[in-house]
């Protein structure tokens, strides 16, 4: 099914909008139920519209797990897919990239802080560590993958490169990925990466200092690693 197809399947459909969940015991119980719970509670927590979005698959007998965010990505489908399809009747789809990042972040606190913490970077600015005595790119740490892509996205219709680091990804493809975020001349100015992925190694401290955590790790170990990606011995500038 291409993306058009897609959209219009959604857009017939007569209510998309996230109901209130059932309890416990009429979702058959049991820990993939309770699983499943916890995971659309961390997604309406992120974004009312990404919540929206995930509805919509599940509706069409879909999911937003990882195969299928790469499968987006790999389409091209970006920002405008999200808004064709969680957009209210009536409501105008944007024209200008600043419309659309407004529409991307309203009922998203998540994607606000990523973008106080951008400015707070300088990150959008040119290069220049002696005047601004901080790197100029930011990490920021998920746990939920439609989470991710959807802040992936956001940053993305705000004119920067931000890219995820996730499972579904080579070594090889994490390896590279590290390389150009640790690059201070490079375009990446925002890595997003899951607290799950596998990366042992993993450096990324030589041109980012700022960690912004969006989600509670399943343990405080993986939240110490997470910060210690950027916070390491050989660092030249302190941990935010």
């Amino acid at each position: 099914m291409c993306a058009s197809d897609f959209v219009n399947e959604i857009s017939t459909m007569s209510d998309i909008r996230p109901k209130k969940p059932r309890r416990f015991e009429e979702r058959g119980g049991g820990f993939i139920a309770a699983t499943r719970s916890l995971r659309e509670l961390a997604i309406a927590n992120f974004s009312t519209k990404l919540a929206r979005l995930n509805r919509a698959m599940l509706a069409a007998n879909g999911d937003t797990h990882v195969k299928r965010m790469q499968q987006w990505r790999d389409e091209g489908l970006e920002a405008e897919f999200i808004q064709d399809i969680t957009r209210g009747p009536g409501e105008p789809r944007s024209k200008t990239a600043r419309e659309m990042v407004l529409y991307l972040c309203d009922g998203s606190p998540a994607c606000r802080l990523v973008l106080q913490e951008v400015l707070a970077a300088k990150a959008i600015e040119k290069l220049d560590k002696q005047k601004y005595k901080q790197h100029q790119k930011v990490m920021s740490v998920e746990a939920t993958v439609p989470c991710a892509w959807y802040l992936e996205q956001t940053l993305r219709a705000a004119l920067l490169d931000a890219r995820v680091m996730h499972a579904g990804l080579s070594n090889q493809a994490k390896a590279e990925l590290g390389d150009l975020f640790n690059d201070p001349n490079s375009t990446l100015k925002i890595l997003i990466i899951m607290y799950d992925v596998g990366a042992v190694g993993l450096n990324l401290h030589l041109a980012c200092n700022r960690v912004v955590g969006l989600a509670i790790p399943r343990s405080e170990g993986q939240n110490g690693q997470a910060a210690g990606r950027v916070n390491r011995v050989s660092s030249t500038l302190p941990f935010v």
